[in-house]
């Protein structure tokens, strides 16, 4: 009749047999090569400054840190409770990084009508600042934003 059907693979017909396929490089998600996982050490030298000066400030979540922040943010009325402090803050869109200049700056911090428009101006202007290195109850954390644009 006719001559054989090769019954070869793709990988095969491409790297000649299955002995070379063998010695491809295998697959799947790249090792990480870190000695640690502290979002610290993961952390840039400014992003470091500008955690070190907000737990001076503000703490790590005690109520005290919170009714502080929302004097720098500019609120005049008292709170109460963490929940009167984040229902206010549910709209407040300021960029963490110029928000932590003007505190040590003794300035004002710049105020963004809407998610979007904060969204557009961080980007721009690459002032992220990681979340993870925000211990979990800090105020500061009410004031991250998603960024989508």
């Amino acid at each position: 009749m006719g001559q054989p059907i090769s019954r070869n693979t793709d990988e095969e017909t491409r790297h000649g047999s299955r002995a070379a396929s063998s010695e491809l490089p295998t697959m799947g998600p790249k090792r990480s090569t870190r000695t640690t996982d502290s979002p610290a050490a993961r952390a840039t030298g400014n992003q470091v400054q500008y955690l070190i000066a907000w737990v001076e400030l503000f703490g790590s979540g005690e109520f005290e840190g919170w009714q502080t922040m929302m004097s720098f943010l500019g609120f005049e009325e008292e709170f109460t409770s963490k929940t009167q402090c984040r229902k206010a803050l549910k709209y407040t869109w300021v960029n963490i990084i110029d928000f932590l200049v003007s505190v040590k700056t003794d300035g004002e911090p710049y105020f963004f009508a809407n998610q979007r428009q904060l969204g557009r101006y961080t980007l721009s202007t690459r002032k992220f600042f990681p979340k993870r290195l925000i211990p979990k109850g800090s105020p500061l954390r009410i004031l991250f934003a998603s960024i989508n644009t």
